[in-house]
Formats: C-alpha cells, structure tokens, sequence
C-alpha cells in the first residue's frame, strides 16, 4: 500500500487550531500524536491521508480548508526543493526545478510545463484519482505553487491567469482574492499561466553554489526515493494511471522491460502478484466510482473488465466485505 509523507499534514494542523477547533479529537480520531506530524520521516498510508484531510473539514466546516493551508506554505517548508528554487537564477529554472523535484513532496501529483510564444503553461495532474480529497488537494497545491511562484519574483508578478478543472464551489470567490489574477472554472486541466517575459528575468535570491548544492541533495532524494520504492508499488501506481479495462500481464511486462515470467518471478519475491495488484487496483478504482459516481454497478462491472456482473459484485463483497450496492448506501448515510 503507497505511502504518503506528512510533510504539509502539520499545516493542516496548525490551521485547524487557528481556527480554535478540538486538533486533540482530531489527531485521536485518526490515531496520530503531534510528534508524528512533525517527524519528516513518518509516512501515512493514503486512505489514512484521505482521512486525515476528510475529517479536518468535517472537524472546521470549511470545504475551503485547502486554500487556507496553501496560503499557510511558505518556501521553507518545501525543504530542500523550496531552497533551490530560491536560489534559482531565473524563473523559468524555479519552475524547472519544481517540474523535476516536486515528488520529494509529494507523490500524488506531477507539474507539465509547455511554452508558446508569450507564455508558460504549467499544468498540474493527479498521478491517482484522489477521490473526496481531489478538491482540498488541488485547492492547497494550487495556492502553494503561486506563492512559490510570487515569493521569487515579488516585484513583477509573473502568473496571468489561473484555470481550474473543475466547476465554482460555493467559495469560489477567494481564488480571485488570493491568486490576484483571473480565474477560470471548468477548463479542461488546471493550470497557471505565466508570461513569457517574465521567464528570463534574474531572480533576487540567485545563488548559483547554492542553488547546485541544493538541486544534487534533490537529485539524491529522488533516487532513494525510489530505491525506496517496491516493483508491486511502481506496479500499482503504472496500472492505476492506465485506461481501462487494465493491461493484461504480457503488456504491462513490457512497460517495465522485462518478460512476464521475469515479472512474475519478482512479484512473488515481494509476497505478491500481478492478480492480487490488479484486484487492488479495481478495489480502488471500484470504491472512488461508487462513492462518487451516480452510474451504474453493470457499467462499473464492465469498466474493470467483467462480463458477468454477478462475478464483480462476488469479487466487491471478498474485498469490502459488503456489497457494491451497500458501499453505495454507506457512504451516502455518511
């Protein structure tokens, strides 16, 4: 099961007690301490994620709580990342080096970059389907990547515009008053637009010794990272980005060049295989489908692959333990 760092859970924390709620039952109600919030090194897994972030704006009341805790990530909490993007020499390297380092973050997410004659785009993508956590999510990387942004070059704003995938929720009117620029719903990704002018300036902050120094350390961090990182694991994540119906074994060998046998010889190392990943992953894709989506368990049954339905809902119940209908039900009582 993937795992998550905490590095921005403790800004969740900090602005629930802003705003005086109990953080005590918050933190007791998703079995944490403080000191685990605050240890670099602690990792939750992401349905503990999702929780956490779930609870906290059942907890305050505030579906805006993503934006709030964008605003609350200054350039030093990104760690060494922030740091070289501080020291980078224009902004275009700023946005490079974010583009290449943003998963010493977080994994849940990758920064494009493409160039036209007078802008930057850069789009933000979901790596996985973050179901009921997608807009906090958004709203809190959104805002943190335009203070990133804003900090370097503070004198000439460079974002002009803001576009956001996804339909105006009732506090839509904060975008505008927090990103200072126009804002846009329903586009077809979400993305901020930069000038082109403004890439090649010469940042403030530039520091050229310091700014290798820091991208190496980033370099390093990445590769552990994915040392770090189990062949079930990147498995998981290929078939969770994949359209479905999922690769069949013989296509998904060849994704990671290797041949199926050698594939299914390294997953039973790990205690796995490629039957088990794939039931994991149509659990997944299962639960985000009934717990949001309002289609039918036939169409669902048929995404994943199943011609009978009968057998997805004996596969549903062996994984949840309840019925796809039940889960439905549940979590609407919810």
């Amino acid at each position: 099961m993937q795992l998550l760092p905490v590095f921005y859970l403790n800004q969740v924390y900090q602005q629930l007690r802003l705003w005086e709620c109990n953080v005590d039952i918050w933190l007791a109600h998703n079995g944490l301490m403080l000191e685990q919030l605050q240890d670099p090194h602690f990792q939750v897994t992401f349905d503990d994620y999702q929780r956490l972030i779930t609870s906290a704006i059942h907890l305050s009341a505030r579906p805006d709580l993503g934006l709030h805790v964008g605003s609350r990530i200054g350039i030093n909490t990104h760690g060494m990342m922030g740091f070289a993007i501080l020291n980078s020499s224009t902004l275009k390297q700023a946005v490079d080096t974010l583009k290449q380092f943003i998963n010493t973050r977080t994994p849940l997410v990758n920064v494009n970059t493409h160039e036209t004659a007078s802008s930057m785009v850069i789009t933000l993508q979901a790596i996985q389907p973050l179901g009921v956590i997608q807009q906090p999510f958004m709203d809190a990387l959104l805002v943190t990547i335009a203070n990133l942004l804003q900090q370097t070059t503070p004198l000439s704003p460079a974002i002009s515009q803001v576009n956001l995938g996804f339909a105006a929720p009732a506090y839509w009117q904060q975008y505008s008053a927090l990103l200072k620029v126009p804002v846009h719903f329903n586009q077809a990704s979400t993305q901020l637009i930069l000038t082109q002018a403004s890439l090649n300036q010469r940042l403030d902050m530039a520091d050229p010794s310091s700014f290798i120094q820091a991208k190496q350390w980033c370099i390093n961090e990445l590769k552990k990272l994915d040392l770090q990182q189990s062949l079930s694991d990147k498995l998981y994540q290929y078939l969770l980005q994949s359209p479905m119906p999922l690769p069949s074994l013989s296509d998904t060998a060849t994704h990671f060049n290797m041949t199926p046998r050698t594939l299914h010889r390294h997953l039973t190392q790990q205690q796995t295989s490629y039957k088990n990943i794939v039931a994991s992953v149509n659990h997944h894709i299962a639960k985000q489908y009934l717990s949001q989506s309002t289609g039918s368990i036939k169409q669902l049954a048929y995404q994943l692959g199943y011609v009978d339905v009968a057998n997805f809902r004996r596969a549903f119940k062996r994984w949840q333990g309840t019925t796809p209908s039940e889960y439905r039900q549940q979590k609407r009582v919810k």
